[in-house]
């Protein structure tokens, strides 16, 4: 049994002429689909008068899904969609099965019959209001849809034309077995895929909020690297400008005669002004040990000092 995925499988109900052959169904659909008609294979739902309900899928897909079962030993005798898993919703209903891998499929009915299917990833956010907000909702959530279709009565889709080919010394309890496990892995790279697509997104949203938005992963790289060095460069202003204030505190308190009027740091430069009399400290002496560039104006007889201590040299 192959269960294609919801995400790789589309659902179309359009007029048809009778006896229209099976090779001329993608045709019917040259206007809707953004891959070129002999690119998909189509399968028939049902037939309503003048019409045709056509599952899509991409034809190199279903040929890689089926070489993965034929590597494994397995033959596919059935084939069904994930959505055909879902009950047949009423008209003006829908139901909504929420996957544990990140993904939410929707199966309505409107009030003219018409079938809806959608495969909603949960990194996309809220749902479209039309037509899904004028549909009474129903809910399952698990890896199965609870209650589950009758396969017996489904319509079964690409079966492939020829006997089925039996495994050599497997019973079907085994074959059961191995399905069961091909499902598993399907799932799983469907739960690894969202994981690392919502990853991606969270990544993307979390450069722009830091960095704003560039118009490559390049751009954004280089945006970044340019924050993480000035983020270094201010930690190692923030230490100098410690060094300095450790030295000033230990002169002052060996020179009460000398006050601190005013301080002020720019995020580089330490701007100081001071009044005193005798010995003015030693700012060069201070700035050489801070790594710093310092710049005095004073000495006038008010004894009154501007300092600078320029911490633009960092590295």
């Amino acid at each position: 049994m192959l269960i294609i995925p919801a995400q790789h499988c589309s659902q179309f109900q359009v007029a048809a002429p009778p006896r229209l052959k099976r090779e001329e169904w993608p045709m019917l659909l040259e206007d809707r689909l953004l891959e070129h008609p002999e690119d998909v294979v189509c399968a028939r739902l049902c037939a309503p008068p003048g019409q045709l309900q056509l599952l899509v899928v991409a034809r190199q897909a279903l040929a890689g899904w089926r070489e993965q079962c034929a590597e494994w030993g397995l033959q596919a005798e059935h084939c069904w969609a994930e959505f055909q898993l879902m009950p047949m919703p009423e008209p003006g209903a829908a139901w909504q099965w929420r996957r544990s891998s990140g993904l939410t499929l929707f199966k309505g009915m409107t009030a003219e019959a018409n079938e809806l299917w959608l495969a909603w990833p949960d990194g996309l956010g809220e749902l479209p209001e039309h037509p899904w907000s004028s549909l009474r909702r129903q809910f399952m959530e698990g890896p199965w849809p609870t209650p589950l279709a009758s396969l017996a009565q489904l319509p079964r889709v690409f079966e492939q034309r020829g006997g089925a080919c039996k495994l050599p010394g497997v019973s079907r309890q085994q074959r059961g077995l191995l399905v069961a496990c091909l499902l598993l892995a399907c799932t799983w790279g469907g739960v690894c895929l969202t994981q690392q697509w919502h990853q991606a997104q969270v990544w993307r949203a979390e450069v722009a909020a830091v960095a704003g938005e560039h118009a490559s992963p390049r751009q954004a790289a280089q945006a970044l690297k340019r924050l993480r060095e000035g983020q270094v460069q201010q930690q190692l202003r923030l230490r100098q400008l410690d060094e300095l204030q450790a030295c000033l505190q230990g002169w002052l308190r060996e020179h009460p005669q000398w006050r601190l009027q005013a301080v002020r740091f720019d995020g580089q430069r330490w701007h100081l002004r001071l009044e005193g009399d005798g010995v003015a400290p030693p700012w060069r002496e201070m700035a050489e040990t801070a790594g710093a560039r310092v710049e005095v104006q004073g000495g006038t007889p008010a004894l009154q000092w501007q300092v600078t201590f320029d911490l633009g040299d960092a590295v």
